[in-house]
């Protein structure tokens, strides 16, 4: 938690004062605990919170959570009277999202939400053109709030692509126009890559998100490191089990993997069962004894195996790093998800609900 807080201040650092930091806590902070992860962001000067689903908002209300929580997801149907009650404050990227609210708002039961407009991302968010007569139909609705106008970047981790200029500008000239203008809305487009790397994204308020977890933004360019990005998680398992096998004994399911040489193997009670992806079988690495050892064969559901012939330590009952470092040695999300031809928000997003979460140093 100390690491996710340090890159919190990184965030706040890269976008000064006078703006505004909310930390994205959705998919359960990333898959790593939105709960004490909220928790040390609140505590940490965070001046809100943001999250995908109404449940997930739920879930921080009820574990005493206070604040500001943004949904990105927007209205879900059926859920208005609960967006209400545990006073969160939705995305509306639908004209119509106003008529759902209307039977439930009221002066005793309030809520603020935020416009979201499509300026490039084409996923979710109503077209610029709307945005005046739905503020206008707005005003008439006793306890309903608009605070705000914001967008999503789709091309912020490219740094030379002109789509987050483009966007920028589309947004300006929306902001800019007659019935949207002088309103005094707080504006937010910024994710992680871009309040780090496009300044004109930072507006009023921002969201990270991956970098709160210790992720590259840029990935698969650079490594995170070079904006003062710590990692976050560090994921072990012991040796379950060590046994010698002669060269040329095939490892595993499908005798995917043959030893070259003598070889000691042991055993890892983790695999896709937990999140440790498939892919990895038979490329990915673990560190035991402050040295790197490859996986031989398939990555199972619930073990896999690796090659510690090397490592003179090794025992049962011996730490393995899968995530985190040992030694000199360090494996990270970044490198993980390289070798998977993925992104880093994936890596973390898998873990499974059988692998313990512990917060160093905070709640747990």
């Amino acid at each position: 938690l100390g690491a996710v807080v340090h890159n919190y201040r990184v965030a706040r650092e890269a976008v000064g004062s006078g703006v505004e930091v909310y930390g994205v806590v959705k998919a359960d902070g990333y898959g790593l605990g939105a709960v004490p992860v909220a928790r040390a962001l609140k505590r940490a000067g965070a001046e809100g919170l943001c999250v995908a689903l109404v449940e997930e908002g739920i879930a921080l209300r009820e574990a005493g959570v206070t604040g500001p929580i943004v949904l990105f997801s927007g209205m879900g149907s059926g859920l208005e009277a609960e967006i209400v009650r545990w006073r969160l404050e939705p995305f509306l990227f639908r004209a119509d999202h106003l008529e759902l609210l209307a039977g439930v708002v009221s002066p005793s039961a309030p809520c603020r939400v935020h416009l979201k407009v499509n300026t490039g991302m084409s996923r979710l968010g109503m077209r610029p053109e709307e945005v005046a007569g739905v503020l206008s139909r707005a005003d008439g609705m006793a306890g309903l709030t608009v605070a705000g106008v914001v967008s999503h970047l789709a091309c912020a981790d490219a740094l030379e692509d002109p789509t987050t200029a483009a966007q920028v500008e589309r947004f300006s000239t929306l902001l800019a126009s007659p019935g949207v203008a002088g309103r005094g809305l707080r504006r937010s487009m910024g994710n992680s890559a871009g309040l780090l790397a496009h300044p004109a994204t930072r507006l009023d308020w921002v969201r990270p998100g991956i970098m709160l977890y210790g992720g590259n933004p840029f990935h698969p360019s650079g490594e995170g490191g070079e904006w003062g990005i710590r990692p976050v998680v560090s994921w072990r398992t012991r040796i379950v089990s060590l046994v010698e096998v002669a060269a040329g004994t095939p490892l595993g399911y499908g005798g995917t993997r043959v030893t070259g040489r003598s070889s000691r193997i042991a055993q890892l009670p983790v695999g896709y069962g937990d999140g440790l992806d498939r892919g990895l079988s038979n490329r990915g690495m673990v560190l035991i004894d402050g040295r790197r050892v490859p996986i031989m064969g398939r990555v199972c559901m619930d073990l896999i195996a690796v090659d510690v012939t090397d490592c003179a330590g090794a025992a049962v009952g011996s730490v393995a790093t899968l995530l985190g470092g040992d030694g000199e040695e360090s494996i990270g999300v970044d490198e993980m998800a390289g070798l998977l031809e993925t992104i880093p928000y994936e890596i973390t997003c898998h873990l499974g609900k059988r692998v313990p979460r512990y917060y160093p140093g905070g709640d747990g």
